[in-house]
């Protein structure tokens, strides 16, 4: 399913004279356009949008998308456009797509009693194994050639508030025994909040955690509930 170009610059009209991130007005031919014709100020342009690299309008850089081979800034609809697989296929047409729907569906439907089932045994298996020796920590079940491993792992966590009272006891030591991990996740309103800021003193923290950002696109399917038919 091919999708059509429909971003040209000179086509755009723009839509205000208000710059449509900060407000502020924006003076006769100064204005810079998104893809929708939205007037931008210079200032808001740079900072918060980024120009395609299939058709040159400007994205916000938060809706960006990373193009197929070179990871460049593109919008939706020319990262769709030049899209293909990691082999070099392109996208499959529309007929292919809607029988690949069809037995994408039939097939969860099929995934889902088999995978009900499937934990129903694995609940089961895992009983029968318990009541069993274990050899290095596991059980083999068999019948005839066919057989399962049950595996038995223990997994160890610590309390970070009460190990704290080990640290203090054990000072320097204690870096020797256990290592310390730190992650980092965005409160999103302020964070935003914070990127938008266009104070001057701050400019450089914003570029750091700009370039801090790592983005991935994650790719998930589900089915699409069917609409109940009404009763006759």
């Amino acid at each position: 399913m091919e999708v059509e170009k429909s971003f040209r610059a000179g086509e755009v009209e723009a839509r205000g004279a208000l710059c449509v991130e900060c407000l502020g007005s924006v003076g006769a031919g100064e204005a810079l356009l998104d893809r929708t014709g939205a007037a931008l100020c210079r200032g808001c342009a740079a900072e918060f949008y980024a120009a395609c690299a299939g058709c040159g309008g400007l994205v916000p850089r938060d809706e960006a998308l990373a193009r197929a081979g070179d990871g460049a800034a593109v919008c939706a609809e020319c990262h769709a456009r030049g899209f293909a697989g990691p082999d070099g296929e392109p996208p499959p047409a529309e007929e292919e797509v809607e029988a690949l729907v069809a037995e994408y569906v039939a097939l969860h439907d099929e995934a889902k009693r088999v995978g009900a089932r499937m934990d129903e045994i694995k609940e089961r298996l895992k009983l029968a194994a318990q009541a069993r020796p274990r050899v290095s920590n596991a059980v083999v079940l068999r019948a005839g050639e066919a057989g399962v491993r049950c595996s038995f792992a223990v997994r160890t966590s610590y309390d970070a508030a009460r190990l704290a009272a080990a640290e203090e006891l054990l000072g320097e030591e204690f870096g020797s025994l256990f290592e310390r991990k730190v992650s980092f996740s965005a409160v999103k309103g302020r964070l935003e909040e914070f990127l938008s800021e266009t104070d001057e003193a701050r400019a450089a923290a914003r570029e750091a955690v700009r370039a801090a950002e790592q983005r991935s696109e994650t790719v998930t399917l589900n089915v699409v509930a069917q609409k109940k038919k009404p009763r006759a």
